[in-house]
């Protein structure tokens, strides 16, 4: 019996390769199927932005003139409708992993002491055992960061009413979603990051998230107090008493590790793996999120596969050095960095026209693509693109990326039209560029 712990991305992804190849698997849970993708994640983030860029899409075409009327979210029932959906995704993961022939024990309280697997308290004999138990939200040591009113990706679904000042903390990914979306339901946001806002982004995508949070503030610096006696009333920052209703920390994640013991461990308190997933005892493999960053579902996913590969005998190398991922505003922004020592030529070109981008041509907020390519050969070193589902058109380019694709080879592309993404055309510029030279 093989034993996966943690129904999240990558535990279900390494079990349902493990039963499509033969063997016998059991996938441990404590509570629910999906894991934080689907709970407090992606899922959750997915369905407040689709309420939040709906809000806006009224509101910018009432400014245009084409439409009458405006929206207001109702927060409790947007919540309850969430809770409903994610329901629904919960019955539909469960039903494919168990037509699989994965067998999934929930109230599963599933810890390794000393190489030895425990489940409930009762040891468990295992042929191998996989750890994907995922990770938990980082909330820093400040004082009042326990105070009521202060919220997580996890719990901001009890917010019993929008605040009208809402305080975010953090300045990366996740504080930009959550900005987006609680300015967008009418609440006037705050975002307090220590240094860099957004790092991962150039400054010419910075140009259009500016616009897509232009009624956002931002402020850098450490808070040094979160104030309150029975409620949060504020925050402190270099000496200024700010006034807010409430904070939401989205300060990052923290692997889950410490029911894991006797394997070697890294500094941040994550499972030491090698490049087949192996931890330090034989036998034992970890995958997603206990294995430090990225915190990304598709990483999870795709280490997920890779420890169950290594299990049946097939080890693949992960490769995490170049990977696309979306931050979802008004825009989806989609970035794929060159490799560091890549040297190539960018093109750059705003967006071109189609679904949920038309009416943004008259002011020009459609989105940018650049695309960085090799001289020498045309290869596809990297991506940087902004409009409406860009992420999907990046994971096929991401691919072609890891591939080494030229832009030669992939210029003869037909599109799926209409599409609001020209990266096609961008190409296509660019190995015509190249033949010129």
């Amino acid at each position: 019996m093989i034993y996966v712990i943690g129904a999240g991305p990558a535990g279900r992804m390494a079990s349902l390769r493990l039963a499509g190849a033969g063997k016998e698997v059991t996938l441990l849970e404590r509570k629910a199927i999906g894991g934080t993708c689907i709970h407090d994640g992606c899922m959750l983030v997915c369905g407040l932005n689709d309420v939040a860029r709906s809000i806006n899409t009224l509101s910018f075409l009432k400014k245009s003139g084409v439409v009458e009327g405006s929206a207001s979210v109702r927060f409790p029932e947007v919540i309850q409708k969430l809770e409903e959906v994610q329901k629904k995704l919960e019955f539909i993961l469960e039903r494919e992993t168990k037509a699989a022939g994965v067998v999934i024990e929930y109230g599963a309280e599933a810890e390794i002491r000393d190489g030895k697997l425990v489940v409930n308290g009762e040891m468990r004999e295992a042929e191998n055992i996989i750890i994907a138990a995922g990770s938990g939200i980082y909330v820093p040591e400040i004082p009042g960061n326990d105070l009521p009113g202060t919220y997580t990706a996890k719990t901001i679904r009890t917010m019993p009413v929008l605040p009208k000042r809402l305080a975010i903390i953090g300045g990366g990914i996740s504080a930009a979603e959550f900005a987006y979306i609680f300015r967008a339901f009418g609440c006037e946001v705050t975002i307090f990051c220590r240094s860099v806002f957004l790092p991962v982004l150039s400054e010419a995508m910075m140009k259009a998230v500016r616009r897509d949070l232009a009624d956002v503030t931002i402020k850098y610096g450490t808070i040094e107090q979160i104030t309150g006696k029975d409620q949060v009333e504020g925050v402190i920052l270099n000496g200024e008493k700010m006034p807010f209703d409430a904070v939401l920390f989205a300060t990052g994640m923290r692997p889950e590790t410490s029911i894991f013991t006797g394997m070697a461990k890294n500094p941040d308190g994550s499972i030491k793996v090698n490049e087949k997933m192996e931890t330090s005892i034989q036998g034992i493999y970890a995958a997603g999120d206990v294995t430090g960053a990225p915190y990304f579902t598709p990483v999870a996913r795709l280490q997920g596969f890779a420890a169950a590969d290594s299990i049946l005998g097939l080890p693949r190398r992960v490769d995490l050095e170049q990977f696309p991922y979306t931050i979802v505003l008004g825009l989806d922004y989609t970035v794929c960095v060159p490799k560091k020592d890549a040297e190539g030529v960018t093109f750059s070109s705003p967006n071109i026209a189609g679904p949920e981008s038309f009416w943004h041509v008259a002011d020009g907020s459609v989105g940018s693509m650049h695309l960085t390519v090799s001289k020498d050969d045309g290869k596809i070193l990297g991506f940087a693109t902004s409009a409406p589902g860009t992420s999907i058109v990046g994971t096929y380019l991401g691919y072609l990326v890891r591939k080494g694709v030229t832009v030669h080879e992939f210029s003869s592309m037909l599109e799926v039209h209409p599409t609001p993404d020209g990266m096609y055309s961008m190409i296509r510029l660019a190995a015509d560029a190249l033949d010129k030279e």
